[in-house]
Parts: structure tokens; sequence; C-alpha cells
């Protein structure tokens, strides 16, 4: 008989500065879902000086240890937060962690769909960790008009089968 592996919850970029009225929708549902999982990362981007984001893109948001990089919502006592300074969470420190944890697939949810989550999941993806991307705990900062087409773009490149929902059939299959 085989061991269960355990199930992990990555919450990308829950932040103050990525809460507005076409996200934080997810805050509470996921403050609550994490105690679902056997483990959980919560992820913190910001932006130092120089970045990419600064130099090409002229974005000056969320600078280190700002009050728009802190987390809005409060993780339990044994979730991991890895903070960085890109759009992927996919990180050395992640990859040690899920290594270390016997990881094979992740659930993932957030903000940004169009963005961090996006970037994230292909990474994971194209490392043959298995995304399952939690449809409904996704969402943009700027709005459905790319939540959708994000979530649209990611069934495509990731199958379709792994876009799920936080709870309907796939949930009570045990997936989440």
């Amino acid at each position: 008989m085989s061991e269960e592996l355990p199930q992990v919850l990555i919450v990308i970029d829950v932040q103050e500065g990525f809460i507005t009225p076409h996200s934080q929708h997810v805050v509470t549902p996921l403050e609550n879902l994490q105690y679902e999982f056997d483990h959980v990362i919560f992820t913190r981007f910001y932006n130092p000086e120089p970045s990419p984001f600064r130099k090409i893109l002229g974005y000056d948001r969320m600078p280190p240890k700002s009050p728009e990089t802190e987390l809005a919502l409060l993780p339990r006592d044994d979730a991991v937060v890895i903070s960085r300074p890109l759009y992927s969470c996919v990180t050395e420190t992640l990859l040690v962690r899920l290594k270390t944890w016997g990881v094979r697939e992740v659930f993932i949810a957030g903000i940004a769909t169009e963005a961090c989550i996006l970037k994230s999941v292909l990474d994971l993806f194209e490392l043959n960790i298995r995304p399952w991307v939690l449809e409904d705990l996704c969402a943009s900062d700027k709005g459905a008009e790319f939540h959708d087409p994000a979530i649209k773009l990611m069934g495509k490149l990731i199958g379709p089968q792994h876009i799920i929902k936080s709870t309907g059939p796939e949930a009570s299959a045990g997936r989440v």
C-alpha cells in the first residue's frame, strides 16, 4: 500500500497592495481554506530598486518592507512565507521545500491570475510538478477582463482538467 502524498496549498501574493474590489473576495476564503491542507506556502512580491518592473514598466509600487507588501490575511502558525522580487514564486526556496515534503502536485490560488499566478503555474508545470488552479480563489486586482483570459490560457497550457473550483465535485472527490 502506497503512502498518500501531502497536499500543499500555495497562496500567491494576497497582499495589501493587491487588494481591490476585484480581488478582495479571495481573502477570507483563503484564510479559512489553508487549514484543509497538510502544508501551506504564502508568497509575497516585493519590488526592489532596481528591478525590471521599475526600469522597463515604470511600476514603482510594492517597495521592500512597505505596508503594501504585507499579507492581507493571517497565515496559520506553521505556514511558510516566501518573499521574492519576480513574477514567479517558483524559487529555489520553494522547490527545496516541496522536495523535502515529497510533493509532486500543488494547489494554487491568490492574486494576480494574469501575472504571478500564470507564470508560477507554468514554471511548476515545466518542472513536472502538477498544478491544480483553484479558479474561484484566484483573482486579478485589475478585474475579470484580466482574470478570465488568464484562466482560459492556463487551461490550454496545462490542461483544462487542472482548472478546478475550491468547492463542488472536485472538492468532494478529494482534490481539495
